[in-house]
Parts: C-alpha cells; sequence; structure tokens
C-alpha cells in the first residue's frame, strides 16, 4: 500500500505524472557536489531520468558531501545530502565531529528540451528542517552537441544570476566550467566554513565515465581549492507494466477443439506447467465456455508478470473455441483477484498485433467474493492437496545508527534466518531470528523511562534475538472488505497484539480503514522477556493507488506509539526489480512529550 509530503508542491506533483518521457538531458544529466543534476556548485535544468537512482561524494574543502538522488517521475528529481563542514566544530564532542547538516532538494523540469525551445526547470534546495543551504532557482539549459549551455537566476544562497557550460570533448570526457553566486561569506553561521568568501565565482573542472555508471570528477573551485567527486548511478526499475512472453512464443502450443480432447487430461497438464512455472496452491478448472486457474504467486516480485505467465500458459494450451481465459490470484489460500481476457486478443497482443494501451482496455479485473467455482455442475478441476506450506530463508541483516553525539555513523551486520508458513485460509505464521556478526551500536544519550523509540540502540547490540515471532489471520468481511488480527513478537522491541480493517472503494484504488495495536515493550538483552511498559496505538487509514506508476499514497491519523496524536502521510512505489522506494512525513501534538522519546 503506497502522499507526498510536501502539500505546497502537490501542483508540481500532479504535472509530473502526465509529463511525457525526456530523451535530450542525456549525456548532461551528471551530479553536482551536492548531489542533484548540475555542473559544480550551480543546478541545471536536467534532471534525472524516472526510475534513476544515483549515490554519490564529493569533497571541496571545508565541505565534504554524501549524496543521493532519484528521477521519481518524468521530468521530478528528489535529492538528499549530508554535508560535513570539517573547520567548524559541532559542540557534540569529539566521537560526533565537526558541524553536519541534511538537506533535501526538489528540482522539476516544466518543459523537456525540443528544437525550438530550451529545458526549463523550477528547483527548490534544502526545503525542510533546518534550512541552512536555502535555495530557489530556475534554470534554462540548451544543448548544441557537443557543448550544453545553462543560465539561470536564484535566491537564497543561490542568490543571482548563475550560468555555466559543459563540452563532451568525448564520450568519456567532460570539461565544465560554471559561475557561481554563492556568497560563502554570507552563509549561515554553523555552516560558514568559507568566512573570507570565494577568490573567484569561476570554477572549472573535468569529469570522467570511468565505468557504465560511474563518474569521477576533479574541478579547481572558488580560486583556491582542488576538489573532488565521484557517483554511481543505476536503474532501479521501471513502471510495473505487462511483460512480453516468459516462455518464448514460439513453443509447442495445443488449441485442439474440445470434443478431440481429453478434458481431464488438459486440466492435469495445465495444472503441471503451472506449477512448474513456480507458483503454488494451484487449481485449474473449466466448464468448456471458460478456462480457470487459481494459485499464489511467490515467483515473481511482480503479481502483474505471474499474471501474464499464467495467461500464456492457458492460452497455449486451450482449445480454440474457448472464450474466456481467467487467472485468480491467491493471498495465504484466499482468492483476492480475478483477471480475464479473451483468447483471441491475449494472442493478438503476443503477437504485437494489439498495442498494450489497447489491450489493458480489454483485460477484465474485478475482485473475487469466493473462490472456486468447481462445485457448480459442468466443471472439470485438478488442483494441490492442502496443506502446511513452508518457506525457509536467510538474508542479510543490516542496521544504522545514525547522528548520534558518541558518533555519526554506527551500524550492526548480521544475517537473519527466518520461516514462513502458510496454515490455512487467511492464516500465516513468521519466526526470524537476529544473528549480529559485528555492532559498534552504543549512545552516550541516557533514555528516560518512558523511552518508546530512544532506547533503541540498547536492542541493536551483539545479542541473538527474535526479531519476529507471530501469527497472522486474515479473514474476509465482505467482497471488499478484510480484517486481520495479529499476536505475538510483532518486532525487536515490541510484543502485542493487533487488528485492522480495510475496505476497498470504486475500482479497488482507494481503500479505508482503521487499525489498532496494544503492545509492551521488550527486555533488551533477551530472548522472549517483557518489560513492565505497554503502550497501544488507534489509527485511522486512507490509501490511493495511482495505476500504471504503482505508487501509493497513504495517509494516517490518529493517536501514536508515544501517546502523541496527529497526521503521518507516505508515498512509496514499486519497480519490477522489486526495490520499493518511499518515504513520510509526520505531524503530530507532542506537547505531553517531556523528553526525547
Amino acid at each position: 500500500m503506497r502522499v507526498l509530503q510536501f502539500i505546497s508542491l502537490l501542483f508540481l506533483f500532479q504535472i509530473s505524472l502526465t509529463a511525457p518521457a525526456f530523451c535530450w538531458d542525456k549525456p548532461f544529466n551528471n551530479a553536482a557536489n551536492w548531489g542533484g543534476t548540475g555542473l559544480m556548485e550551480i543546478p541545471t535544468a536536467r534532471v534525472l531520468e524516472n526510475g534513476v537512482i544515483r549515490f554519490g561524494y564529493a569533497q571541496s574543502n571545508p565541505f565534504r558531501w554524501y549524496t543521493g538522488a532519484m528521477g521519481l517521475f518524468p521530468g521530478l528529481e528528489f535529492s538528499g545530502r549530508y554535508t560535513d563542514i570539517a573547520n567548524i566544530p559541532s559542540g557534540l564532542g569529539s566521537g560526533f565531529g565537526s558541524f553536519k547538516d541534511k538537506a533535501f532538494d526538489l528540482k522539476y523540469q516544466i518543459f523537456p528540451e525540443s528544437k525550438r525551445f530550451p529545458a526549463l526547470a523550477i528547483g527548490l534546495n534544502d526545503i525542510i528542517g533546518t534550512k541552512l543551504f536555502e535555495a530557489q532557482y530556475i534554470a534554462l539549459n540548451r544543448q548544441i552537441f557537443p557543448f550544453d549551455f545553462t543560465i539561470g537566476i536564484g535566491c537564497g544562497r543561490l542568490k543571482g544570476p548563475f550560468g555555466g557550460i559543459e563540452w563532451a570533448l568525448t564520450e568519456r570526457f567532460h570539461f565544465l566550467a560554471e559561475y557561481n553566486p554563492i556568497k560563502y561569506e554570507k552563509d549561515e553561521p554553523p555552516v560558514r566554513g568559507v568566512p573570507e568568501g570565494a577568490k573567484s565565482p569561476v570554477n572549472v573542472g573535468m569529469r570522467m565515465k570511468v565505468l557504465p555508471g560511474l563518474d569521477v570528477g576533479v574541478s579547481y573551485q572558488r580560486g583556491d581549492t582542488l576538489s573532488f567527486m565521484v557517483h554511481l548511478q543505476t536503474k532501479l526499475g521501471e513502471p510495473i507494466i505487462p511483460k512480453k512472453p516468459d516462455p518464448p512464443l514460439r513453443v509447442s502450443v495445443d488449441r485442439r477443439p474440445l470434443p478431440e480432447r481429453d478434458v481431464k487430461v488438459m486440466v492435469e497438464k495445465i495444472h503441471e506447467a503451472i506449477h512448474e512455472a513456480g507458483f503454488k496452491d494451484v487449481l485449474v478448472y473449466t466448464n468448456g465456455i471458460g478456462l480457470t486457474a487459481e494459485f499464489e504467486n511467490d515467483k515473481y516480485l511482480s503479481n502483474q508478470k505471474a499474471v501474464g505467465r499464467g495467461l500464456r500458459i492457458l492460452l497455449f494450451h486451450s482449445p480454440g473455441e474457448m472464450k474466456k481465459l481467467t487467472v485468480i490470484l491467491k493471498r495465504r489460500r484466499m482468492a483476492i483477484l480475478s483477471i480475464s481476457v479473451k483468447p483471441d486478443h491475449l494472442e493478438k497482443y503476443l503477437l504485437g498485433k494489439i498495442p498494450e494501451k489497447i489491450f489493458r482496455k480489454l483485460i477484465e479485473v474485478k475482485t473475487v467474493s469466493a473462490g472456486s467455482e468447481t462445485e457448480q455442475e459442468g466443471f472439470v478441476e485438478a488442483g494441490d492437496k492442502e496443506k502446511v506450506n513452508f518457506q525457509f530463508g536467510i538474508k542479510p541483516d543490516i542496521d544504522f545508527y545514525l547522528n548520534d553525539p558518541s558518533g555519526v555513523f554506527k551500524f550492526r551486520a548480521g544475517i537473519q534466518p527466518f520461516m514462513i508458513t502458510s496454515l490455512w485460509e487467511g492464516a500465516s505464521g513468521l519466526a526470524s531470528y537476529n544473528i549480529p556478526f559485528y555492532s559498534n551500536i552504543s549512545s552516550s544519550n541516557i533514555p528516560p523511562e518512558d523511552a518508546v523509540r530512544s532506547d533503541s540502540f540498547l536492542y541493536l547490540g551483539r545479542d541473538y534475538s527474535f526479531d519476529r515471532l507471530m501469527l497472522d489471520q486474515t479473514v474476509r468481511l465482505s467482497e471488499r472488505t478484510f480484517g486481520r488480527l495479529s499476536g505475538g513478537y510483532l518486532e525487536y522491541m515490541y510484543a502485542g497484539v493487533g487488528g485492522e480493517i480495510l475496505t476497498f472503494l470504486g475500482e479497488g484504488n482507494l481503500a479505508l480503514g482503521i487499525e489498532g495495536d496494544w503492545v509492551r515493550k521488550r527486555e533488551p538483552g533477551t530472548q522472549l522477556a517483557l518489560m513492565d511498559f505497554d503502550s497501544y496505538t488507534l489509527l485511522g487509514n486512507a490509501y490511493y493507488t495511482i495505476s500504471g506508476i504503482d505508487m501509493t499514497l497513504h495517509a494516517q491519523y490518529g493517536r501514536f506509539l508515544a501517546g502523541d496524536i496527529g497526521w503521518r502521510f507516505e508515498v512509496s512505489r514499486k519497480y519490477n526489480t522489486g526495490a520499493i522506494l518511499g518515504f513520510w512525513y509526520s505531524y503530530t501534538d507532542t506537547d505531553d512529550l517531556t523528553g526525547f522519546n
């Protein structure tokens, strides 16, 4: 389940969803020192492509930047940075070191470059938090290959006009030059690392593409400082869309008419093919008019890809006179969603005779109020026998602990064996165990007795412990309403019980619900012991899924774990690589809290 936190920028966000895909920004959409797309210190109107993520490090003494950026949507770029000013003490002790600051930026490319017009973008730097590096700007870029020209004007830290040029000397080497408007001597005192100001506003540098996705750069900045940057970028994923065949189209198919076939053998053969494709809890049946396969997907990260695979298997084995092919997706042995299509429409799509945009309109998708129809007369079926299923695995486990006065960056690394079991319809069990190999996590902070999360470092040491040990039961209350009950050791700090009711509205993109938990705090350093400290949450939920880009907006209101009441907004997006990227923003009433909880 999946709201952009910055309500004031909602208009830009809505525009970005309908923007076309851009191609004019390459090869000049590279990173500036501070992580966003630019030259060295100035931004450009170029942006990262949709779904591309970038990480980097840059140094121009006394500034050091640890950065990340991503093309959230076509034309919309989000970046963040952690800035270390080496010559300004933090006042938090030697463990923390010099002064450090977090900042987040947004840039929206209003118009991509065209034959007649340059690219135009607006940007907001350091939009939340301390705002020590706050700036707003508008930039224009024009490419006359191998040159890319930038002009712009800003306010805040970028007050005044700025401009620059990037020259693609070769495919791998780029020359950079810019006019930088930043008055370092006017920076806020906590980040005034260059109190004397820049000797020169002109910066020059070189950028080299070492490997695909890996860039390094050297530059001479402020008239007296040799600087360095390195950035790595990769495509996190494309929006999930129907995929073309897997297995290939040119395979042996059996489209003989039904009277020439043994229907029971046909259904069993389809059942075997779907089972061999990696799906579980498979049931296949037909009444001579439609052919249906029910299964649970734990093979593909994308349910959409799983549906496509299931429909192709049905098509390859279905008689020519079959009127409809249907896949029903299950979760925890409960039938959830039905996807149907006419065989000739699917075949024409796979052969490229129907474009994807039209094919989407030919698919029938609906929720399922019950499972198999095979109890009705005239159905032939083949299915798996019900049994308890177990799934075992081991995954790496890394926890980070940041910004503590005793040290800026601490972590714990280890492995987490886990077991998931499907018990009966709607029921599952989960057990996971933390086995840390290394941890340097500690804190000089003394948490209050009623700490809710500020003592999390006590749970991130080198002790082996259960992460989760719980049962979860989902029930269908009506065709579109579901309930959930959970109990056990719910996470590494709390055990308890919880429940949720969720109902889907309209076409299924909107869901409303309520959830609550009663929890007791776990004793750190023990396996299952509990402390005499409990709390509860009671939250209303609203979800909205934007189809086509697999993004979910989530808003919550109610009582949170520390007793504060307010809002939490979240936006998340899933990619076909399985990666889920999201962020959240909360605003709650904390007047009744007496300390850092």
